[in-house]
């Protein structure tokens, strides 16, 4: 029992060491099902007002309830939290909070749960390439980017793995259309101009809608690589794919059906076709614009303005550009009027976006002849493109820095998780070696124990036997003398014969001389004691007790009744040492007597007097 209870005082110990090391446990997390959720309505909210949303995440951080349209069970995890913040801040034109939101975003990758979950850490790479992109880091587009390509492949090998349906090639050729995009905007137009192409021909053909939709996505990124590099003449060709797909697509729906996520309602339908293809009216009269055919141009514009985008601010924004170029200006500066109105209200007029309307205003200004207008505008112009160039070397700097803070810290973090670690592995080491010897400790009391019993058993046995054997030799009658002319009879040939030929007899004899005379307590006993006190030749006697006895000689006898002497001395002689009654008992030192006793009773002479 005492063993038990030791194991169970070191299990605990064990139990609250760990608990001791990991803290509480955490609070019940919410489904995925309820994560998608959360995003969702956090997201739109934040597009009205971010500020709200955020007080949302930290509500839903803690599990408290948040105003949202469904019920809230639990907490949200703070790697969730973390990333709707980041997705907040990736929304945003201030340069501030896309450092944060890429900052986040790089911490969020180093997190066991982005290498492990690949919805998560598809999530983040989403976010971190829209951020950059936001924050024109091209050189941080390609990367994240080409993660997300390597990220998209091992889903896909994984799904075959499984055998089951993977549209993960098609969102590799997505991301492929964004790097082509990237490099152009680096200088490598035609290096990405040949990514792009390659994409859309390995779409081609395809009539399925994530397939269609990627086809789309790559001509408009086409189309705006082109009119970078200001090929206008090529840029009617990919408009009127476009235009192809998206007629396919309104009279054939049901043959693009595939079940992806991507793939929109039905009710939603219309609205998607009317988008791409009012996109394409705005690319083909842009290009033939800039061509110099300018019937084409109005052509696509009346196209375009019988379209909803045209309805539209960012539509109407999008067909600006051509309504310069065929020299509708009052049409462009109302616009342009309106949409600088709302950077005004919103306090952000240092953007590619209000850089874009005064290039534009300049131009209809100098062409209308307001020179003065024309010079106020391209000054003003000028500014603004100054300081979104010292904006974005402010901004990678303040980036950088905040990067290199963010690493220090995740350093420290990384530093106080490897210490609570080391204590933790320590104290489950020493709980673990406690444990142990524990057991050990309760192994070797439970054989001690064992061993205890079975010695005092054997104590018993020994006493009973030693007890038994003296009353039986008091019992018996002394031995007669030997005859007088035994010396003679014994000592011939023939009476060697004789004796020889019961040595059993002649051992009792001897055995029983030896015992009543105590004998076997002179130190000079031996063969030749008894051969010159029987006259007996020094082979008799060994013979008698070689094949007369059990006993393999007359030594291993004489030492076995000196052992029972010595357990008589050591039940009824408690005043004697140890030492004194291996002295009485004929042995020469305390070392022999201690050794022989143990090897023929299994026990040493203390223990036998303990139990005794």
């Amino acid at each position: 029992m005492r063993a038990i209870k030791y194991i169970y005082i070191v299990g605990m110990f064990a139990v609250l060491t760990f608990v001791s090391c990991h803290g509480p446990a955490e609070q019940k997390a919410v489904t995925s099902q309820e994560l998608r959720e959360l995003y969702k309505e956090v997201l739109t909210a934040a597009i009205s007002n971010p500020d709200s949303a955020m007080m949302m995440i930290e509500r839903l951080r803690v599990g408290a309830p948040a105003g949202i349209s469904f019920r809230q069970h639990g907490a949200v995890p703070d790697y969730h939290a973390d990333l709707m913040r980041a997705k907040i801040y990736s929304q945003s034109l201030e340069g501030t909070r896309l450092d944060s939101a890429i900052i986040i975003g790089e911490r969020l990758m180093t997190l066991d749960v982005a290498k492990t979950d690949f919805d998560y850490r598809q999530d983040v790479l989403e976010m971190l390439i829209r951020a950059c992109r936001a924050y024109h880091d091209d050189e941080q587009i390609i990367h994240w980017t080409t993660l997300m390509i390597d990220l998209c492949r091992q889903q896909e090998k994984k799904q075959q793995t499984d055998k089951v349906y993977s549209d993960m090639e098609t969102e590799v050729l997505r991301y492929k259309t964004d790097i082509g995009l990237t490099y152009a905007n680096l200088g490598k137009a035609e290096e990405g101009l040949a990514l792009i192409d390659s994409v859309i021909t390995e779409l081609s053909g395809k009539r399925k809608f994530n397939e269609m939709d990627a086809s789309v996505i790559a001509l408009k990124r086409k189309v705006n690589v082109l009119k970078t590099v200001e090929r206008y003449s090529e840029i009617p060709q990919a408009a009127k794919v476009m235009l192809d797909l998206m007629a396919d697509y309104e009279q054939h729906p049901d043959e693009f059906h595939d079940g992806s996520y991507r793939e929109i309602p039905e009710n939603l339908r219309p609205g998607y076709i009317d988008f791409y293809r009012s996109q394409a009216y705005v690319f083909m009269a842009e290009a033939y614009a800039n061509i110099g055919d300018m019937s084409s141009a109005r052509h696509y514009l009346d196209l375009f303005e019988h379209g909803d985008l045209c309805k539209t601010l960012e539509g109407r924004e999008e067909i600006a550009p051509t309504l310069c170029l065929l020299g509708e200006y009052d049409k462009m500066e109302a616009i342009y009027g309106e949409v600088a109105a709302g950077l005004r209200e919103q306090g952000d007029t240092v953007n590619n976006e209000y850089a874009t309307l005064l290039r534009y205003r300049a131009k209809a200004a100098e062409a209308q002849g307001r020179k003065d207008e024309a010079l106020r505008l391209l000054h003003q112009y000028e500014e603004v493109n100054d300081a979104l160039q010292e904006r974005l070397l402010r901004g990678k700097a303040h980036l950088y820095a905040a990067r290199y803070h963010a690493h220090e810290q995740q350093q420290e973090i990384e530093q106080q998780k490897t210490a609570r670690r080391h204590v933790f592995i320590v104290a489950l080491c020493i709980g673990i070696a406690a444990l142990v010897a524990m057991l050990f400790a309760a192994y070797a009391i439970r054989q001690r124990r064992r061993e205890h019993q079975k010695n005092r058993v054997l104590a018993e046995q020994i006493a009973e036997t030693l007890d038994y054997k003296k009353m039986y030799m008091e019992l018996r009658a002394s031995p007669s003398p030997v005859p007088a002319d035994a010396p003679t009879r014994l000592s011939g040939e023939q009476d060697a014969k004789e004796a020889s030929a019961d040595p059993a007899s002649l051992f009792r004899y001897l055995s029983d001389v030896i015992i009543h005379e105590r004998l076997y307590l002179d130190p000079a006993i031996g063969r030749q004691m008894l051969s010159d006190r029987f006259h007996l030749s020094d082979h008799l006697i060994g013979t008698a007790f070689a094949q007369g006895s059990s006993y393999k000689s007359l030594p291993e006898f004489i030492r076995s009744l000196r052992l029972e002497h010595a357990c008589g001395l050591l039940r009824e002689r408690p005043d004697m040492t140890i030492s004194e009654v291996a002295t009485a008992s004929g042995f020469s030192n305390l070392n022999v007597f201690s050794r022989y006793f143990k090897a023929k009773y299994m026990m040493t002479p203390t223990d036998f007097r303990q139990l005794n």
